[in-house]
């Protein structure tokens, strides 16, 4: 390579490893007792009882990775490029698994299943402009696809409660934690239209202007065995993009990040996107379904007090799931260094003061305050749900950078 002249560096890697994760509570396999009060004898006395289930063969997750690697330099290091392709394979996954209530439990902590996550890491760093007026970019791209492999001994998916009862499944196939409910397919625009769709079980009276689910195992009816995957917290990919400019003493620094194909479940919606008029709404239920003459915008519902008693609308669906992607101006920062000269005499080597801007603007399609939203982070097959999340805010700080000598 000593006679070239258009790479500076060009290496190929490649690693594979065997990492466990040990994230197991304290005494978590061993049966806990606690307090517990029982009348005996017809007298109210205190004692023990089990809090926690017994598992005396609760292990670590074993993960199992394979990594693919590319680093490369051209032009005098101006174009800089790091590339990984990874497959990693998790087993004996570290869950909370339903278990029968007989039990006296309703949930314990397991080793089961497989999980294969795949997909692809890139960095990209360029010096675009360079002399007195320098601007370089730098660019992280990563696509990730989740699929479960294995589930215990016979492949039973599991089904867990979040935020608002059964809306989450994991299951050979699918992601995991992928939420799980009915299909919406449209609105009965007339009573034509509802009796030539199939029978709505789980509709005591419908009309003009409710929900029409589909039929997802072509029965005829619509019942519990036509509850689908409606879709996943986990996104298609996610990137960002910085610039860097520096013009004499002067510095700016732009930051966009954002995410892409990821859906999240909005339990907000249950309240403020029914049309019960129980609480306040989303401006978009004034696009909602009025008459055959005014059917809105072909997605909302109509509005309807009693929908439970009538079409059941607000029930687990597709009409929760909205699309979480979203682009952000997450940073923008101008700062000003003080020439040497100003400050030879001075008991200082550097000084420079900036204004900066953190979320500053947010494009998304997301009707919540924040697409950037996990109401419980810590439940890795409940995740992605936003029940009321709190905006994230505008901040501007101002601020000054000080050396010593």
């Amino acid at each position: 390579m000593q006679n070239q002249k258009l790479f500076s560096e060009l290496k190929l890697r490649a690693s594979y490893g065997i990492t466990g994760n040990n994230t197991i509570p304290n005494y978590g396999s061993i049966g806990l007792l606690g307090p517990a009060n029982y009348v005996l004898g017809g007298s109210y006395v205190g004692g023990t009882a089990p809090t926690t289930f017994s598992n005396p063969n609760l292990g670590w997750e074993k993960n199992y990775e394979l990594d693919i690697g590319l680093d490369m330099s051209i032009l005098s290091d101006r174009i800089s490029l790091s590339a990984d392709h990874y497959i990693s394979h998790t087993k004996d996954l570290l869950l909370q698994v339903n278990i029968p209530s007989s039990l006296g439990f309703s949930t314990a902590l397991q080793n089961i299943g497989e999980v294969e996550n795949k997909g692809w890491e890139l960095t990209l760093d360029t010096k675009n402009i360079e002399g007195s007026f320098q601007w370089n970019t730098h660019i992280n791209f990563d696509a990730n696809k989740n699929t479960v492999l294995k589930l215990g001994p016979n492949g039973a998916p599991i089904l867990v409660a979040g935020g608002a009862g059964v809306r989450n499944i994991t299951q050979i196939g699918s992601p995991i934690g992928s939420y799980y409910g009915y299909k919406v397919v449209g609105v009965y625009q007339s009573q034509s239209d509802i009796q030539s769709s199939p029978d709505d079980k789980l509709a005591p009276n419908p009309a003009p202007g409710d929900f029409k689910f589909a039929d997802v195992n072509g029965d005829g009816v619509i019942d519990s065995n036509d509850r689908t995957t409606l879709g996943s917290y986990i996104p298609d990919f996610t990137y960002g993009i910085t610039n860097e400019f520096y013009y004499k003493n002067f510095d700016l620094r732009v930051l966009i990040q954002g995410v892409y194909g990821n859906e999240i479940l909005n339990l907000t919606s249950r309240h403020m996107k029914n049309g019960e008029a129980n609480f306040n709404s989303y401006a978009i239920e004034t696009q909602r379904w009025r008459s055959s003459s005014q059917p809105g915008n072909g997605s909302i519902p109509r509005a309807d007090r009693q929908s439970d008693l009538h079409g059941n609308n607000n029930r687990p669906s597709s009409f929760q799931v909205e699309d979480g992607s979203y682009l952000r101006l997450r940073n923008v920062t101008l700062g000003y260094t003080l020439p040497g000269k100003l400050i030879r005499s001075t008991p200082f080597s550097h000084i420079r003061f900036y204004l900066s801007g953190s979320n500053l603007i947010t494009h998304t399609a997301y009707l919540g305050f924040n697409p950037e939203v996990n109401a419980r982070p810590s439940e890795a097959l409940t995740a992605g749900e936003d029940y009321g999340a709190y905006p994230i805010p505008r901040i501007y700080t101002a601020g000054i950078n000080i050396s010593f000598k």
